[in-house]
């Protein structure tokens, strides 16, 4: 969360707080391999984090090249490939659609003041936060 608060008043996700999450997430994966004595958790957690950034940051180049304006940032990319390690295959395939939804309720917001929503830029940051910690809470529970 604390991501998420340097996101909405900075306008960046700081790499030294991604990387710390990213390095959990490895950690985690490591510890379910000891515990399973397999490498498949380890295995999922990096085919999750390449299925958060890949796509991303094909949408963000392609959106670039279309838009000539940033789509996602890189610290948003950095953070959906280390959530990724988290989340796993599984989870890391809703969290996009689930991020969305979050971003959603900020839309009325800028519809009723169009002026502003023009030169308004959106931190993901939040969203995608509050997506992975109820997505995580979700899989913890099952």
């Amino acid at each position: 969360m604390w991501l998420s608060v340097v996101d909405v008043r900075e306008r960046r996700l700081p790499n030294k707080l991604v990387l710390a999450v990213a390095v959990l997430g490895l950690v985690f994966s490591l510890v379910q391999c000891v515990y399973v004595s397999s490498w498949l958790p380890l295995k999922n957690a990096l085919t999750g984090m390449f299925l958060a950034a890949a796509p991303a940051l094909l949408f963000s180049l392609i959106y670039y090249f279309v838009r000539k304006q940033e789509g996602f940032g890189a610290g948003d990319i950095k953070l959906l490939a280390a959530l990724g390690l988290h989340l796993g295959t599984i989870g890391i395939l809703l969290l996009p659609l689930a991020s969305l939804l979050a971003a959603l309720v900020t839309l009325p917001q800028l519809l009723f003041n169009k002026e502003k929503a023009r030169k308004h830029t959106l931190a993901f940051g939040p969203y995608i936060s509050v997506a992975a910690i109820l997505l995580l809470t979700f899989i913890m529970m099952y």
